[in-house]
């Protein structure tokens, strides 16, 4: 389609930032969801393009709407309709922009979360936005560590300078933080509408007066978005294609669990986590056992996502298990099955349709080192028959 020739030429920054946007998107349908990179499944075609509507929905808030960070606002990353990031149904994530060179003051009130963090994260110098492995972790702090009240309210404090009460440094290249609520229940937080989170962000210093927005600071908002559309798509790696500690490479097998602290990994991740993730691969017929015991920790579930990262739809369907959630055997232990159809046995995982995915533990702030998950495939008819522990 040729451009029109009665266009005004003013505003040529954002319409090449806005150009270049429809190229991003182009190369994720093209490259991303291509043949290449093994994204061979109907299923995996067609959750591949709503995932482009999941990312392109988020990059637009954190980047666009409400990317100005002389005036943060925290936004929701994830929701029922928008699932990215690893996302989890047991948790409720935030998101701001922030800069490096100001002071900024965090508000709110802790519920019932089990958990509650924050973490600051950082731009490369090569300017890449996104989760797959670029935006590298500069602080954090968790409610371990806070001085909370008796009724849950907090304040913190972000700046460059060490401040007095509950303070978390600003360091050079700093460029968003994340905010994570965890919670334990029998119904998924992440489809919860009554739960409501308490959290504010402002500057220290009173912000500029607004005026009109120039072409210049739109497309710079334009070109983060698509920075943000490549980071998760064209530049995120193949699944399984990098060795990340917590990662098992051979499918239907689970690799010891692993502290993201200590991973050397450049991700939006929870430090205080053990990871452990695999892949399923399994026919019509067969199901995937795990056993093992929850070790003593603030939170432990697991997830089924799809190639995209995002948790199967998990409204109307069982596709994670937090601790709440789980039934335990008499002697304590877990035994949960991943398969196609209901086994009629407690602690099924729906694939959904799904021939394959991934399964991702979470172990967060645990007492000591997680036992690395049993994994056993076995044929459907088998699974009631199968004794615990064989």
């Amino acid at each position: 389609m040729e451009k029109s020739t009665n266009a005004p030429d003013d505003a040529h920054h954002s319409r090449r930032a806005f150009d270049n946007l429809l190229e991003s998107l182009r190369d994720a349908a093209d490259i991303y969801l291509g043949m290449n990179r093994g994204v061979a499944h109907t299923i995996d075609q067609v959750e591949g393009f709503e995932y482009l509507f999941h990312l392109l929905s988020a990059g637009i808030d954190l980047y666009l709407l409400y990317g100005d960070p002389e005036r943060p606002e925290f936004v929701r990353l994830n929701s029922t309709n928008r699932r990215w990031v690893g996302d989890n149904p047991d948790a409720i994530y935030y998101f701001s922009r922030i800069r490096d060179d100001r002071s900024y003051r965090i508000w709110g009130k802790k519920g019932d979360e089990c958990y509650l963090s924050f973490t600051v994260h950082g731009r490369p110098d090569d300017g890449r936005l996104g989760f797959g492995g670029v935006e590298p972790v500069l602080a954090d702090v968790n409610d371990r560590s806070l001085d909370i009240a008796t009724d849950g309210s907090y304040e913190i404090i972000l700046s460059t300078e060490e401040h007095a009460g509950n303070w978390i440094p600003l360091r050079p290249s700093a460029n968003c933080i994340l905010t994570r609520h965890y919670f334990e229940k029998e119904k998924n937080a992440g489809a919860d509408p009554d739960i409501h989170i308490d959290l504010h962000i402002e500057p220290l210093d009173p912000p500029p007066v607004r005026s009109l927005t120039t072409d210049e600071i739109l497309a710079k908002r334009i070109a983060d978005v698509a920075a943000f559309m490549r980071g998760g798509t064209v530049e995120l790696p193949e699944p399984y294609t990098i060795q990340v500690p917590f990662v098992s490479y051979t499918p239907n097998e689970l690799p010891e669990p692993f502290i993201f602290r200590m991973a050397g990994y450049a991700a939006w991740a929870a430090v205080d986590i053990a990871y452990a993730q695999g892949q399923y691969q399994l026919g019509p017929d067969e199901a995937l056992i795990m056993e093992g015991r929850f070790p003593e920790c603030a939170f432990a579930n697991v997830v089924l996502w799809n190639r995209h990262v995002q948790v199967f739809e998990f409204r109307d369907h069982q596709v994670s298990l937090n601790r709440k959630q789980t039934v335990l055997q008499s002697d304590g232990s877990y035994r949960i099955v991943i398969a196609h159809r209901d086994p009629g046995v407690p602690n099924w995982l729906d694939t959904i349709g799904h021939p394959e995915g991934t399964i991702f533990w979470r172990f967060l702030l645990p007492a000591k080192q997680p036992a690395k998950p049993k994994c056993t495939v076995v044929k459907f008819a088998e699974i009631a028959k199968k004794p615990m522990n064989e």
